[in-house]
């Protein structure tokens, strides 16, 4: 493998910085959003009253706010890293399907994505008790049902290819 200057190196140290803080928030969140509904359908469980929906709204707001902006500074700092450091995609197999995870899931989870800046968008407005922010969550939840889980087994692969490295070619020096 090449040389990759150091501020390509700080980019991929980024990168890898907040996609373990998007990975860890996006889990936590989906933890407490799926135990707020009933295991069949989209209802929330007896025990989840009005008075109590508020709060538990409050407590989701900072991993939603994490996991926002998490992904999208991931998002651009994986990009000026790919760019920056000059690797080739072609000898470095590795760096090929992790760039292939991270970009073929990014349309999906754009579409999550705009769910949840309508969501901080209320939260910023103090509207913790709103109906329209427990519509916002369903709709979430049940748009691209599966994704989440189908996202989270492809970036569970990612530190097996950061640290094996496979398919990579052995280029000889020219010199």
């Amino acid at each position: 493998m090449k040389k990759i200057s150091k501020l390509s190196l700080v980019f991929g140290y980024l990168a890898l910085t907040s996609g373990s803080i998007w990975f860890g928030t996006y889990i936590a969140r989906l933890l407490t959003t799926y135990q707020m509904f009933e295991e069949t359908e989209f209802v929330l469980k007896n025990y989840i009253a009005d008075t109590n929906l508020s709060a538990i709204f409050q407590t989701t707001f900072p991993l939603v706010n994490a996991t926002f902006y998490s992904y999208i500074v991931m998002i651009f700092t994986f990009s000026l890293f790919l760019i920056l450091s000059r690797l080739k995609l072609k000898e470095n197999g590795w760096l090929l399907i992790i760039a292939l995870i991270i970009y073929l899931t990014l349309p999906l989870e754009s579409i999550l994505l705009l769910i949840d800046y309508k969501l901080i968008a209320l939260f910023l407005k103090d509207q913790f008790a709103s109906e329209s922010l427990l519509q916002l969550t369903t709709e979430r939840m049940s748009k691209l049902s599966s994704f989440p889980i189908i996202l989270i087994l492809s970036y569970l692969t990612i530190p097996f290819f950061l640290v094996f490295k496979p398919f990579t070619l052995k280029v000889k020096d020219e010199n």
